[in-house]
């Protein structure tokens, strides 16, 4: 077997492997909801704590974020192939501690002012459940700093092939939260499940602690800001920032227009958590096991392997993605039913969720192209366009948030931010194919289209079994019926990635 074969299974069963971690982590972030919904519903109390949970993640969005392995893992990849291992590696102790330092000023003063930002995040809820989301805010400020030296352990082992690992993380935190509603929630409440969440995300930087010791990286006081790869680092850090504002600034978005709605913050945040569930399982595997690969690609100056990437990954992408959003949008409030409707939480709220559900679906196939060719340009330390079409988007999503929030409710909310990440899209790979990219050629093209036939093709069906199919064994029935559907007409249209796999899957059988 030659080596570009061997290259290739091997990043395939790294991905496989990443899939079923990611889908474990997303299953169990599934569960945490369910038993958030089944315990406050969109009462006061949940809305209190979606708010303080989410202001702290934002802020880190917004001030530090997407730099952190963005700006890492290009520049280390480049001191690993052109320097030395050393070299990285003392890269990775400054830039560490510089992370550490931002993130302990970040959270200071997000304790200090919790009250004014819990107020400017959500001005319309009541004064009691404001009161309540500042002081669940404080608990929950330092997971800032222990995001910021998780994100940074992420960047390193992902850049020496360890992509397992770093897929474990929320695993473990989403585990923590689920443990602590079994065990304690019925004794210490909402303020416990404020601790709990701190404790799961200190618990994504400790557990890669032993992995990144046993690469070579030391703690150290040492913060060379001298260093031209740290300058380079945050030269780049600004644009990056930027340019990974579009999700944030949405929820921000979302959240502030949401308050005016009885219950429409929680309605909000759980939908919105579906959908990242739901559309990070790929997406997120996709682009974080390919990024360090683009990133040697463009340090060592192999531009086709980059390309060949590109192409591969955005076909593999939307031959998943597609039917899933179709299979979303048809089947939002069965969905939200099965998922959440208990307890607290009644058809009501499951009404409302599915409407936002249901919009930020259109989204997915966009979010995964952009993050695709977002994560092209910082292989190539391209920062500036991806900072400006992330701010073009921004100024079209509050557009169109403004407009649509009182014509459609919480469905218009979703549905800007949908519109927000299909410009972003649309942009960057415009931009991509004027720098000499050809993302996809006309047979490609087809190919997806196929796809998306066969997925509307699949959309109408299950929408038409839905109304004779309830419940959870309902559900389950029919997403199967769809999935046959799909690859059925896939199959029937021509579509190549769908033939190789029932290809290679009839082979399977006839050897064993």
């Amino acid at each position: 077997m030659d080596t570009e074969e061997k290259k290739s299974r091997r990043i395939v069963k790294t991905a496989l492997l990443m899939v079923i971690i990611t889908l474990s982590a997303k299953i169990l972030g599934m569960v945490r909801d369910i038993f958030l919904a089944a315990a406050y519903g969109t009462s006061p109390e949940a809305v209190a704590y979606d708010t303080a949970s989410r202001l702290p993640l934002i802020i880190f969005d917004f001030v530090i974020g997407g730099v952190i392995t963005a700006s890492f893992i290009p520049v280390f990849n480049e001191i690993l192939i052109k320097k030395s291992k050393k070299d990285a590696l003392d890269f990775a102790g400054s830039y560490v501690n510089v992370i550490l330092l931002l993130t302990t000023l970040i959270t200071i003063i997000g304790v200090a002012f919790s009250e004014t930002l819990v107020g400017w995040l959500a001005p319309d809820i009541s004064e009691s459940t404001s009161g309540l989301a500042s002081s669940l805010s404080r608990i929950m400020f330092p997971m800032i700093i222990f995001t910021g030296l998780a994100f940074s352990f992420v960047g390193l082992l992902q850049s020496f092939g360890n992509f397992l690992l770093p897929a474990v993380i929320s695993l473990v935190s989403n585990l923590i939260m689920v443990l602590y509603f079994i065990f304690f929630n019925d004794r210490f409440g909402i303020w416990g499940l404020s601790f709990a969440m701190l404790i799961g995300w200190g618990a994504q930087a400790l557990i890669q602690l032993p992995a990144v010791l046993k690469k070579g990286f030391r703690f150290s006081l040492k913060l060379d800001l001298r260093s031209p790869y740290i300058k380079k680092a945050f030269a780049m850090a600004l644009p990056i920032l930027v340019s990974s504002w579009v999700q944030p600034f949405c929820n921000l978005i979302n959240t502030r227009f949401a308050s005016s709605i009885e219950g429409g913050i929680s309605a909000m945040g759980y939908a919105n958590r579906l959908y990242l569930i739901i559309v990070g399982v790929f997406t997120f595997v996709a682009t974080n096991l390919l990024f360090p690969y683009f990133s040697k690609a463009q340090a060592s100056g192999d531009r086709e392997e980059g390309e060949k990437l590109t192409r591969t990954s955005i076909k593999s992408l939307m031959l998943i993605i597609l039917p899933i959003t179709v299979g979303i949008f048809a089947l939002s409030e069965p969905i939200i039913s099965v998922i959440y409707q208990r307890n607290e939480f009644n058809a009501d709220d499951v009404v409302m969720t599915a409407e936002a559900l249901r919009f930020f679906a259109l989204g997915m196939p966009f979010y995964a192209l952009n993050e695709v060719c977002t994560k092209k340009f910082f292989a190539e330390q391209k920062t500036l366009p991806p900072m400006i079409t992330a701010l073009v988007s921004i100024a079209f999503n509050f557009a169109f948030v403004v407009v649509l929030a009182d014509k459609m409710g919480i469905a218009g909310i979703a549905l800007s931010s949908a519109i927000a990440v299909m410009i972003n899209a649309f942009l960057n790979a415009y931009l991509r194919y004027r720098s000499g990219d050809k993302l996809l050629s006309c047979r490609d093209l087809l190919s997806i289209l196929a796809m998306l036939i066969a997925s509307l093709a699949m959309g109408t069906a299950v929408w038409y079994l839905s109304l004779y199919l309830s419940g959870i064994i309902g559900l389950a029935i029919n997403v199967l019926i769809g999935a046959v559907i799909y690859f059925l007409i896939c199959f029937l249209l021509g579509e190549r990635m769908t033939r190789d796999i029932i290809c290679k899957i009839l082979r399977i059988k006839r050897r064993n």
